[in-house]
């Protein structure tokens, strides 16, 4: 939280009372619906009460919730019968109104403002409540905002607040956060009359209404190059970074000029001022591609790209490491068609996929993709399912290599006992085979085997050394579990064997204290 001297700089830019021109925009807009004709009736006849002239009139049996045109203000008014309950008759609205700073000439400021019409008691001496929700300071190269959190009606107390105030590190609207279920108002004559011989006059905000506009203005107050940006019909990339979207890295928002800040030269620059084509981020980074490996594309094509296949971008860029864009573009569509031809139906983002998967697995496999013909390959689904292929071996091989060191550790636990002998698993092939044989799924455990994480042993007769009997699973001292055929567990014979390599290899034999005279006699030797 900031400290009072700070706050205090904020409360600076701001009157101590809300100016009449507030209270009148809040009952001429935000509260323009909330609007009545309160009715009741003398005998036979039916009078009214508007509670926005407040003047009462004899009506002609208006109906509830009709529509009516008060005959003193000329407003639309809604018609509520006075006898009908108005427990929870209470109007909530929240508006930013924007003022010149009192104590900056070049800044602006914006109040976020909450406020109720409580009609549940007395119809005729309802009034417009008030309280300040949010406080926001614009200066060219930084914007503040505080705001009380709790601001709120209640209806047993009415509108409430916790009167503190807190900060906030980023700049954010109320209207999306604690006011989202509000009918939510912003005044744009007053934005009109506050930018008014300030920097702010430039920000072109007229062409970005929308919300509150305190995002915008945080925004121009950070990157004044919005103003050139939108003069040069290129407001999708200000949209772009207002609402949070990708922008792909292609502008440089604090640019000095639009040459820097589209990372153009002054020629390509011209070529797209040329064009009729609305500029996003995506065609933008593309054409900056293009320029930057020489591709030369045009811009029609470039345009043609982000519809194809823009959504991919993440995925072509990967690609884009080994190969120019128009090169890439070339070869995705030869490959569309190919694929197209063979299996009647791929996509453009089935191509990119397979492409960029497969220039991983070359990576993986120490293929030189600097060679024309490993980068393009004629059959790419051909050629990346060889890759698949080659990278499972080599995995294997991999796998193989750190078995083989853990076997030589293990070694020390071969036994054999009545006709029955005991050894660590020799590589992932033969894990493979013992769980297709036994029907179990020891071949699931040879990667953490080959990395320590468990130890694994298959038991055979010593007559039938090569046929698959019983598979143990140790860990540390202690025997995990040893399955046989269809996972049984271990007969008579084989328990009796487990026993004795227990006793012989598992079990830690206390050491025997040698006797004075031992030790005496290991002195004399």
């Amino acid at each position: 939280m900031k400290n009072t001297t700070e706050y205090e700089e904020i409360f600076s830019h701001f009157s101590n009372e809300l100016s009449q021109s507030i209270i009148d925009y809040a009952i001429a807009d935000p509260f323009k619906s909330s609007r009545y004709i309160f009715t009741w009736k003398k005998g036979k006849q039916q009078y009214g009460y508007c509670t926005h002239c407040q003047n009462e009139f004899e009506t002609s049996n208006l109906k509830h919730k009709s529509q009516f045109t008060c005959p003193e203000c000329q407003s639309q008014c809604k018609v509520q019968a006075s006898g009908i309950s108005r427990k929870y008759m209470v109007d909530e609205v929240y508006f930013v109104y924007y003022e010149k700073s009192l104590v900056n000439p070049a800044a602006i400021t914006a109040r976020g403002i909450y406020a109720i019409r409580d009609y549940r008691f007395d119809f005729r001496s309802v009034s417009t409540m008030i309280q300040t929700k949010a406080l926001y300071v614009f200066e060219p190269g930084k914007s503040r905002m505080i705001h009380r959190p709790y601001v709120y009606f209640s209806h047993t107390e009415g509108m409430s607040y916790v009167s503190g105030w807190d900060s906030k590190k980023n700049i954010r609207s109320e209207l999306n956060t604690s006011m989202a279920n509000k009918s939510c108002y912003c005044s744009y004559d007053s934005i009109r009359e506050a930018v008014k011989d300030t920097p702010f006059q430039y920000s072109t905000w007229e062409s970005y209404l929308t919300g509150d506009m305190v995002e915008f203005f945080d925004l121009y107050s950070k990157y004044p190059c919005i103003e050139y940006l939108t003069k040069m019909g290129m407001r999708l990339l200000v949209e772009a970074k207002l609402y949070g979207r990708k922008t792909y890295g292609a502008v440089n928002w604090n640019g000095k000029t639009i040459q820097k800040v589209l990372r153009l030269s002054k020629q390509d620059l011209k070529e797209l001022q040329q064009s009729d084509v609305q500029i996003s981020s995506l065609i933008l980074k593309l054409f900056q591609i293009s320029k930057k490996d020489k591709s030369k594309m045009p811009l029609k094509e470039i345009c043609e790209i982000d519809i194809q296949y823009g959504h991919y971008f993440e995925e072509l860029k990967n690609i884009l490491k080994y190969t120019k864009l128009s090169k890439a573009d070339a070869y995705i569509e030869k490959q569309y068609k190919r694929e197209a031809k063979v299996r009647k139906y791929c996509s453009s983002r089935e191509i990119i996929t397979t492409w960029r998967d497969y220039i991983a697995d070359c990576v993986r496999l120490e293929m030189d993709l600097s060679q024309e013909n490993v980068l393009f390959p004629s059959d790419l689904h051909r050629a990346h399912q060889n890759t698949i292929k080659q990278v499972k071996i080599k995995a294997d091989v991999l796998l193989t290599k750190k078995i083989e060191v853990r076997v030589k550790v293990l070694e020390k636990y071969c036994f054999e006992h009545s006709g029955l002998m005991i050894r660590p698993a020799a590589d992932s092939k033969e894990l493979i085979e013992e769980g297709k044989a036994l029907q179990h799924c020891v071949g699931t455990y040879a990667d953490r085997y080959a990395n320590g994480k468990t130890n694994l042993f298959i038991i055979r007769k010593v007559n039938e050394p090569d046929k698959p009997f019983y598979t143990m699973e140790i860990k540390g001292n202690s025997i995990v579990q040893t399955r046989g055929r269809k996972n049984c567990s271990p007969t008579k014979e084989v328990k009796a064997f487990i026993d004795a390599f227990t006793l012989a290899k598992l079990t830690n034999k206390p050491k025997q204290k040698k006797t004075k005279t031992a030790e005496r006699q290991d002195v004399a030797v």
